[in-house]
């Protein structure tokens, strides 16, 4: 008897796996569903665009190739492309090791009350972008913005951060600002996951703080 329950069971295991499966498949149908229609079916549908010219007169025109080869030759496309790698370089690895050092700091346990640091240093990830962009806007404001006003006390002229020269420090500035907070907590949640005696076995044995984080 005991032998015809466990067939039973054995034979249900297959059944209930498949099952499971099917309900996880869909749980995830609704972010596929969205993803195809938000990211995947924009992008195709924007190469589509791309074959075509459109005329003031006379409609769309499928021009093959012409687009792709008109902004591989022009100029604009190579300096922009210039500028992204520069921002790429300069940007995310300074974001990033800023966030890896709070991150170490707030781990170290010499903080009292850490969520306090930490909740401030997430909180520019959660400011909406119209906000962040009216606030920096008057920061960086050379007449009348916080960074102008600070110039004028001493009476000298503040620099333009608007202009196009400082532009790509001004926004690297910004990005930096938002987002280290977010990193820093990605930082954080893996350094949490250390147990802690590797933290002690390392002191005991003579290790400094710097080989320690």
């Amino acid at each position: 008897m005991s032998m015809t329950h466990a067939a039973d069971g054995d034979a249900r295991m297959p059944l209930r796996k498949e099952k499971q499966q099917y309900v996880g498949m869909l749980y995830c149908l609704p972010y596929v569903v969205v993803f195809l229609m938000g990211t995947i079916l924009p992008i195709l549908y924007a190469l589509y665009l791309s074959f075509f010219k459109e005329r003031m007169v006379g409609g769309s025109r499928f021009v093959g190739l012409k687009n792709f080869v008109r902004a591989v030759s022009d100029a604009k496309l190579w300096e922009s492309f210039g500028r992204v790698s520069l921002y790429f370089l300069i940007q995310v690895p300074l974001m990033l090791a800023l966030a890896l050092l709070a991150a170490l700091i707030l781990d170290s346990g010499r903080i009292r009350h850490i969520a306090i640091p930490r909740m401030l240093l997430f909180l520019p990830y959660a400011v909406p972008g119209v906000i962040a962009a009216l606030m920096w806007g008057y920061i960086y404001g050379q007449r009348n913005g916080l960074i102008g006003q600070f110039f004028q006390m001493f009476g000298a002229q503040a620099p333009n951060l608007l202009s196009a020269d400082a532009m790509l420090f001004s926004i690297s500035n910004i990005a930096r600002w938002c987002f280290m907070g977010y990193n820093m907590l990605i930082f954080y949640a893996s350094l949490r996951v250390i147990p802690g005696e590797l933290y002690e076995s390392a002191r005991i044995d003579g290790a400094s703080e710097f080989r320690i984080a």
